[in-house]
Order: C-alpha cells, then structure tokens, then sequence
C-alpha cells in the first residue's frame, strides 16, 4: 500500500498510515486485554500483574518470563509487528533506495543474530525481540519491491520451468525439518508470495481462492487474537478455569472471532477510509473534475 501510495501522490502520509494501522489493530487487541482482565479480577485467571504493563504498551515481547501467561504469550508477534511499523513509513518515506538499503541490512543483521553463538534456550528468547523477530517482515518487505521487476516476472511466469520451481520452493519450506537455519525457508516463502503474484491464474490462486479459505483470511485477524485468549497457548497455563482445555478453546475461537469481526471490527474498519490516500484522492480528482472547473468557470 505504501509502494501505491508513493507511485500513485509522490509521497507517503505517515500519520494517516499509522491511523489506519491504529484502527485495524489496537479496537480489538485492547478488547482482548479487556476481557483478560475481566478473567483475572472475578478470580477465573491467574495472571501476574507484572505483565500488564507490558501487554498494554505492545511491549509483551520483552517481557520477562516470571510475568508471563498464557493467554497472552501470542502478543509477542504482533508487537513486533507494531514496533516495525513505527519506523519503516518514516524510513520509505526517503525513497526506495533507503528503504531497500536498510531492509537489506537489517535483513543481514537479523541472519547474523539467528546464526549466532547464543545457547539455544537462549536464542529461543531472544528472538521474540523485535530486531531479530521482525525478519520476516522484512523478507515480505524485499518481495514487494522486487516482484514488478522484468527480471523476476520472467523467471516466475516461464511456464516451462514453473513446476520445477514449485518443487525447489516446497523443498525450501520443508528445509527447517532438516537444516538448522531460516534462510532458506524464508527464501522460499518469498519465492512462493512471487509465484502466487505473477501466476493468478493458476491452479494454487483458485485454491486460495475457495470461499471457505477466503473467509478465513477475512477473520485471520480475529482468529489470531481469540486463539490465544481460549487456548492459552503457551507452557504458563496455571491452574485457574481460564483459559479453558486446548479443545474448548478452539470451538470458542471459531464461534467468537466470526461474531467480533461483524459486530465490532468491521463498523470500525468503515472509519479507516477517512485516512485512505484513495479517497482523498478521489476527492481531489473530482474537485478538479472538467464538469467542475467548467462551472466554476462560467459562475466566474
């Protein structure tokens, strides 16, 4: 959207960015938190109190784990998800160049960190700080500037070669099973978010495609936050009633991630286009519309 919004104005309006950011995330993530409170004060959750101010700043990813719980052990990624979010419009906002240079070294940072000396246990903590979590991010980041480039549409549209990359790009994504590194299934995955964009009319796009999945990425979001909140997944589950079994959670999930999305998403949703470039755009192109600049011409 931000690649979009610079071709399409010649810049980037940051905070109108973070707006529609604030709207899509903070509503239901702080209704969740809500709710976990709500949990813990009628004594149903055992949750340590330490962890709360973290949970209510996006900063659950560095929290210790003396305050952890396990209904909200998932906020972790979607903090990092927000810090990143933080800086990269100012950083695109110089340019193509400097964004692509500093995702790139970033990129190499964060490989060089999941490579490093760290014992395991460690390193297993350490990743869920935002520097070295945010890699994947980044990848996608690379893949949306690179995928209009001839080069790469030829590579992923050459249909003589287009199984043989499917099977290099499966083996990529299976890679962790047996190589103790991200590269390469990262790669892969980015390759596979090319394929799927330069191949819509292939077999892979129509399956994702099927309206059951599509419904599904409608309330991925949704599903994200809820699963975690009823399953409690994470090894810090305590002996309170919530969060309830893994099985009841998981039917709880996919009764109230639907119910959140219509009812409380979505009418919020609708204000996001008051900060959308499309629709001060659109407003602009029919301020200076012909029909209008030729009435204002005769009225003058």
């Amino acid at each position: 959207m931000l690649i979009k919004e610079k071709e399409t104005t010649g810049r980037v309006d940051i905070f109108s960015f973070i707006k529609r950011r604030a709207l899509r995330i903070f509503p239901l993530y702080y209704l969740a938190i809500f709710f976990l409170i709500i949990m813990d004060v009628t004594g149903k959750a055992g949750i340590t109190n330490c962890i709360y101010p973290y949970a209510l700043t996006y900063t659950i990813n560095f929290a210790p784990k003396a305050c952890a719980f396990s209904a909200m052990s998932h906020f972790w990624s979607l903090s990092v998800e927000e810090h990143f979010y933080l800086f990269w419009p100012i950083v695109f906002a110089f340019g193509k160049r400097t964004a692509i240079t500093t995702i790139s070294l970033l990129v190499l940072g964060c490989l060089c960190f999941g490579t490093s000396l760290y014992e395991p246990t460690t390193l297993y903590y350490l990743s869920r700080w935002t520097f070295p979590a945010m890699l994947p991010i980044l990848v996608g980041c690379l893949v949306a500037f690179v995928c209009k480039i001839e080069k790469v549409k030829s590579i992923f549209t050459n249909t003589a070669t287009s199984g043989i990359l499917l099977i290099s790009i499966l083996a990529g994504l299976t890679a962790p099973a047996f190589i103790k590194t991200e590269a390469a299934w990262l790669v892969s995955v980015g390759a596979l978010v090319l394929y799927i964009y330069h191949n819509q009319d292939s077999l892979l796009v129509k399956l994702l495609e099927l309206k059951p999945l599509a419904a599904v990425g409608v309330i991925s979001y949704g599903l994200y936050v809820w699963q975690g909140i009823f399953t409690g997944n994470g090894p810090y589950r305590t002996e309170h009633v919530f969060p309830p079994s893994v099985d009841i959670g998981l039917w709880l999930t996919f009764v109230v991630a639907p119910l959140s999305y219509i009812f409380f998403e979505k009418p919020l949703l609708k204000l996001k286009k008051k900060y959308s470039w499309q629709e001060k755009k659109s407003k602009d192109d029919e301020a200076f519309s012909p029909e209008k600049l030729i009435v204002a011409r005769n009225l003058d």
